[in-house]
């Protein structure tokens, strides 16, 4: 993944990269190729990084947390309930032993319990309030998917509590984005399975560089993410305009930093495309519809692990992290599975909980799903998502994925997958 963005080593203030230099071919298209620069952290800016309370509110850092966490508010809710057995609306210790069950990984010693108990009770008052209940699992848990084909949530506890946005953001980067104007622009909600009500783009912004920083990108990658959709959202809006923006931002942020906003929307509109980011074949470069300029424009393939960990973070940011229906999941997971192995540890992980959600699901029923959707709106399926669903038809990619899982991951012979097979299963395998 380092070779998305260069060789990573801190000197003084510099972070050395690889920057982007563009050629161009007698076509007019632009191909992109890597040359020595360095990108400094504290351009413009002699000043602190921002402190967390200036990044986001705390219900917006508590929606990033959620998604670090894997788990929303409504599913430690559940667990919250299932823990309060006599329904008193709060938590004992008797009651703090039921938790054991969430956490296969843990011995629940009574040392354990009493130290929980402490950490989780704020209030000293002796029992849990589902408020303490949640502000405590979502910095201190993290999601594994389901423990069982039950659905039982399966949880591992953090080493260290997480501190979102605890570095803060850079000034300059702040004052960047106060210049924008991004915390005037409502985030739209463009899909059914999104939870952007309420937020601003700034709100997105800061999020996904908050999530792409913990998930341990290079810093070039992450203030990527902090800028990602700037020239285009995914409704073709466009919060500036790039031809007046790209030279102000190359100076501002660096060329490596402003080519990857630049090739985002593009790389974005390409998702579900079979050559597109997350459908092509891993190895080459690729190209696709350039939607800020017309024609088309080559990602190269140095620059496509970054893209693609920025594409998974757009979209972790915004969906629903509640959504149990196995069908919804194993759709999300077949989108970014071709390229599970380029993809950030954190982004991976994001990706393999939808595979844990989509026990019993099968790509027919994807197919169904999605052909459902048209013919309820009365509308005919565009041609883009024709070619998309082509590939969960008999013959496609992802019905022959499904047809050697059956092969593959039955391990025991019964001629049925149960759930040790499905979320053991390498997807990778069947799908070079």
């Amino acid at each position: 993944f380092a070779a998305a963005a260069g060789y990573i080593a801190t000197i003084n203030s510099f972070v050395p990269q690889q920057a982007l230099r563009p050629r161009y071919l007698s076509s007019g298209q632009v191909l992109y190729r890597f040359a020595p620069t360095y990108y400094d952290v504290a351009s413009n800016s002699n000043s602190k990084p921002s402190s967390a309370l200036r990044v986001l509110s705390e219900e917006q850092t508590m929606h990033t947390a959620e998604r670090l966490s894997g788990m929303s508010r409504g599913e430690i809710q559940h667990i919250f309930e299932d823990l309060d057995g006599d329904g008193s609306g709060s938590i004992d210790l008797a009651e703090l032993d039921l938790l054991a069950k969430y956490f296969p990984g843990e011995s629940f010693s009574p040392d354990l319990r009493k130290k929980l108990m402490k950490e989780i009770d704020t209030d000293d008052s002796g029992d849990i309030d589902a408020e303490e209940f949640y502000q405590w699992m979502v910095v201190n848990a993290k999601s594994e998917g389901s423990a069982n084909e039950a659905g039982t949530k399966k949880m591992s506890m953090r080493n260290e509590r997480l501190e979102v946005g605890k570095d803060g953001i850079d000034d300059h980067l702040m004052d960047l984005l106060e210049e924008l104007g991004v915390g005037a622009v409502v985030q739209k909600v463009t899909h059914p399975l999104h939870s952007a009500f309420g937020r601003t783009l700034y709100d997105h912004f800061v999020s996904c560089y908050l999530i792409s920083k913990e998930w341990g990108n290079p810093e070039c990658v992450n203030v990527a993410n902090l800028f990602h959709a700037l020239y285009q959202r995914g409704d073709g809006m466009r919060a500036v305009d790039f031809e007046e923006y790209r030279p102000k931002l190359q100076e501002k942020l660096g060329n490596d930093v402003e080519q990857l906003i630049y090739l985002f929307p593009s790389s974005h509109k390409s998702a579900l495309l079979a050559d597109g980011l997350l459908m092509a074949p891993v190895g080459d470069d690729i190209q696709v519809p350039n939607v800020l300029e017309g024609g088309m424009v080559t990602i190269p393939k140095e620059l496509r692990p970054a893209l693609v960990d920025m594409e998974v973070i757009n979209s972790h940011d915004q969906h629903v992290l509640e959504n149990s229906d196995p069908v919804h999941n194993l759709w999300s997971f077949y989108q970014h599975a071709t390229v599970l192995k380029i993809m950030s540890t954190g982004a991976k992980e994001a990706i393999h909980e939808y595979q844990k959600r989509a026990v019993g699901a099968s790509v027919a029923d994807i197919l169904a799903w999605h052909e459902g959707r048209f013919a309820e709106s009365g509308q005919d399926i565009p041609d883009l998502w024709k070619s998309h669903l082509d590939l969960f038809r008999p013959g496609g990619k992802f019905a022959c994925a499904e047809e050697a899982m059956k092969i593959h991951a039955d391990k025991d012979g019964d001629g049925e997958i149960d759930w040790e097979e499905f979320v053991s299963f390498d997807f990778e395998t069947c799908l070079v």
